[in-house]
């Protein structure tokens, strides 16, 4: 109770009491000595009153600062006389992972230095830091302005800058971010942190993570042998064709986005706007005027029982993490629909030619425009410990040069957890299908850069990818800390080169694949993460 009055209240209770026997005297005085008496009592005691509201106030715009652990090290100083207010917060998050591959020996590695060929017959075995990361973020000189650094730090040649931008947040329906950030658009995947994936990684509709140098020092990508290249970040070709999933990674530009309160639902709309230099682009300028533009558009039309509501910490955590460990007692849903535009212009294209020990792919120089589009859509559900996310792409890439192109390409994943003890022990299962190039033929593989598979008896064309994966988590503390091993089957099925297709570019039917096999790779993951 004492609480509540306060500093000011409590000194108004004692003042009376003191004033009590004053005035019983003034009581037995003559008329005017009580009047006056009772004057200099209230004159008294505002004088009082009034030290102690200056000396109150004062106290409240004392600079006041602190340091603690909640989540990461935090240290907040509030600076009320200036109307100021800093949050920072220091976190670590390490991934290590074990991964051990029983590889297709059907696949050649092809286009080493040498010029030779070699039987992918060894197996892969392998320690990695999958992840080792910087996180700086926080709010100043107000709570109206956020920031984030993001440092990568796994075995590079260097320290990257993942994200660092700042956001102007003083209402949540109108907000702008800007700096250098993933693109929030084409995809909720990558989108999703790699530290909240109910799994060892991402699947290869994303682009997949694992990689090793084959013997001629060439780096090799989730499919060891010949083009397959599945990437987050460097995912394009010279001539601007993307040969890995269905991101666009991370730019320099812009955003406005925010929440909406809509049908009586908090947070029922959330969107995003952005300008941005380039699809997978660095620090530099942009060479030309052209810029990519995106949107994303989330419904949230099932609030679950987070009462923050669907874009809460327990729930869907702004679409950043996959699972249900908040555990919904009531369902949870969300459809995500995003798209973008990029247009540029490369000094590269590719073309046919008659050299088997390049894959029978050249290059030519000449500068030209090039146009990439791209339609995403998610379903995201949670309930009672179950989660699903349905994700469907598709994509068109547009090449100007001498011979006008165009190429399109599409993929859908599925991604299942349950939890048979909840917050503890989680079962998942995941799907992913991926043409990297629709109606695929020798002509399109070779001009798109995509390239041709070494097999066995010859070259062949790539149709698609096939990802299917079982796993099992156990929670320690949350996405905190957490350990996971999963197993998956990489399936790649090829198509045959026919004679007429390759006579036509004077090229030899005999270097070709006739009855090409799918490629199947097992892979066995464990990896432990501790994000502090």
């Amino acid at each position: 109770m004492l609480k509540k009055i306060g500093f000011v209240g409590i000194s108004v209770v004692v003042g009376f009491i003191l004033s009590l026997p004053v005035s019983l005297w003034a009581s037995n005085a003559t008329g005017a000595d009580e009047v006056e008496a009772l004057r200099d009592e209230i004159r008294v005691f505002q004088e009082r009153l009034q030290k102690l509201e200056k000396k109150q106030a004062g106290a409240e715009k004392t600079p006041r600062m602190k340091a603690y652990w909640k989540n990461g090290f935090r240290i907040e100083y509030d600076d009320p006389k200036n109307d100021q207010e800093y949050k920072f917060r220091f976190r670590t998050g390490i991934q290590f992972r074990y991964t051990y591959v029983d590889t297709d020996d059907d696949i050649l590695y092809n286009g080493s230095p040498t010029g030779k060929n070699v039987d992918h017959t060894e197996n892969y075995s392998s320690f990695s830091m999958r992840r080792l990361r910087f996180f700086i973020d926080g709010t100043a000189p107000t709570p109206a302005w956020k920031y984030l650094v993001h440092l990568q730090l796994e075995p590079q040649s260097a320290v990257n800058v993942h994200d660092a931008f700042i956001q102007w947040q003083q209402w949540k329906e109108f907000r702008i971010q800007f700096g250098r950030m993933k693109v929030p658009a084409f995809g909720i995947e990558y989108w999703q942190s790699g530290f909240g994936q109910n799994g060892t990684d991402r699947t290869i509709f994303t682009g997949d993570s694992e990689f090793d140098k084959d013997l001629f020092g060439n780096r090799i990508y989730d499919f060891p042998g010949s083009n397959a290249r599945l990437r987050v970040g460097g995912h394009r070709q010279k001539n601007g064709f993307p040969t890995g999933g269905f991101l666009l990674y991370r730019s320099q530009g812009f955003n406005i986005n925010g929440y909406l309160d809509m049908l009586g639902q908090k947070d029922f709309l959330t969107y995003w706007l952005g300008v941005y230099d380039g699809r997978d682009t660095r620090g530099y300028n942009n060479a030309d005027d052209e810029m990519l533009y995106t949107f994303r558009l989330g419904m949230n039309f099932l609030p679950g029982s987070d009462p923050k509501g669907p874009m809460g910490s327990k729930a869907f955590k702004n679409y950043f993490a996959q699972s249900d460990y908040g555990y919904n007692t009531e369902p949870l849903a969300s459809l995500i629909l995003s798209g973008f535009r990029d247009k540029d212009k490369t000094g590269t294209s590719y073309t046919v030619s008659d050299d088997p020990a390049k894959g029978f792919m050249g290059t030519e120089s000449g500068i030209h425009d090039i146009e990439n589009y791209g339609f995403s859509g998610t379903l995201l559900f949670r309930y009672l410990g179950f989660s699903s996310d349905f994700e469907y792409a598709c994509e068109k890439f547009i090449q100007n040069g001498i011979d006008s192109e165009t190429w399109r390409r599409w993929g859908a994943r599925l991604n299942l957890g349950y939890f048979i003890v909840p917050k503890k022990w989680e079962l998942t299962a995941k799907l992913a299908y991926v043409e990297r190039l629709r109606n695929n033929d020798l002509e399109d593989s070779i001009k798109s850069g995509l390239g041709l598979v070494k097999l066995n008896d010859g070259f062949a064309v790539e149709d698609n990818l096939q990802q299917y994966v079982l796993g099992i988590n156990h929670y320690l503390h949350g996405f905190n800390q957490y350990i996971t091993a999963d197993i998956c089957l990489n399936k790649r099925h090829f198509d045959e080169v026919c004679a007429a297709d390759a006579a036509a570019f004077g090229l030899d039917p005999a270097s070709f694949s006739k009855d090409p096999d799918c490629q199947d790779d097992i892979r066995f993951r464990v990896m432990y993460q501790h994000f502090f």
